[in-house]
């Protein structure tokens, strides 16, 4: 999927991520400005120029951008996009959709930790040896059942 976009672009949203995390949001839009298709990566692309403004405390016009990025993300990579957008609405004045955005994030984080539980290693438990066990009647039957005769077809 990644192999359709330009290493430019690839270069210029890690510039832009390096730039926000820097404390310079200014120089991060100035790189993202420049990319004309970003291709499978545009949700990070609009996400990062949501950022740029959010830090830059431009909060009505991080809210669009952010928006997007939330909804073009795959439901397990949008939490972030989700509670930026609801931190932009509650600075912006917006605060029922504040909270909707918040709530979302939330409930993206619950299937995160859901399919973390899915995902964990299991502790294998011990096989049930039913062949072991006694009859009612006190005898034993076979250890194993490969050992029992077949029954001719």
């Amino acid at each position: 999927m990644l192999e359709n976009v330009s290493p430019k672009v690839v270069h210029k949203l890690m510039a832009a991520e390096g730039y926000l995390e820097l404390g310079m949001p200014i120089q991060a839009l100035e790189a993202l400005s420049t990319v004309e298709e970003a291709g499978p990566l545009e949700a990070m692309r609009l996400f990062l120029i949501g950022e740029s403004y959010l830090r830059q405390e431009r909060y009505h016009e991080a809210i669009e951008p952010l928006h997007q990025a939330a909804r073009l993300f795959p439901v397990m990579e949008s939490r972030k996009a989700w509670s930026s957008l609801s931190e932009c609405f509650r600075l912006g004045g917006y605060h029922e959709l504040a909270e909707v955005a918040l709530l979302t994030a939330e409930a993206v984080e619950e299937i995160e930790s859901s399919c973390e539980v899915l995902q964990a290693p299991r502790e294998e438990f011990p096989r049930w040896e039913w062949m072991q066990v006694s009859s009612r009647m006190g005898g034993s039957v076979g250890s194993d059942w490969r050992d029992l005769p077949r029954i001719p077809r």
